[in-house]
């Protein structure tokens, strides 16, 4: 099967081998799911221990989301204060309002973030490639560079 590689930009060919890496994640386990006409692939990252979902369809709808645990200590609303104040910035995108801008100028089928009792979640969908490609770039620059601090 054909399957877009983010890391090169290019087309490739993958034949998936449950136990084989694959940039640094190692597949765990493949099961089909009949009901979405679509084949699961569960990920390990060998370094840090994230978890990777891939589900391959013929939907043209491309969705990607980054969840992490944030387990609350307290009822202040920490997490989801943080959850909102991730999106305020980061460093490639200094501007104080990410989010509202991605709302304003993308094709998104879907862009928002989530706080649930024990993680915090920003999932984001476009039909477009490149819209999809620039919305995963500003939500993980966002997440993992936040101009927070």
């Amino acid at each position: 099967m054909l399957i877009k590689n983010y890391f090169t930009g290019g087309l490739e060919e993958m034949q998936f081998k449950i136990g084989d890496i694959y940039h640094g994640f190692r597949l765990i386990e493949e099961r089909d799911i009949k009901e979405a006409n679509s084949t699961a692939r569960f990920f390990k990252h060998e370094k840090s221990g994230a978890r990777l979902f891939y589900m391959e369809n013929e939907d043209d709808n491309k969705v990607f989301s980054i969840t992490f645990r944030t387990p609350p200590k307290d009822s202040t609303g920490l997490p989801h204060i943080l959850e909102h104040s991730v999106l305020c910035g980061s460093r490639k995108f200094p501007t104080k309002e990410s989010f509202v801008e991605l709302a304003k100028g993308s094709l998104n089928t879907f862009l928002n973030a989530f706080t649930f009792g024990d993680k915090t979640m920003y999932p984001v969908a476009s039909r477009n490639e490149k819209d999809f490609e620039n919305l995963m770039d500003v939500y993980l620059d966002s997440v993992f560079y936040p101009n927070i601090y």
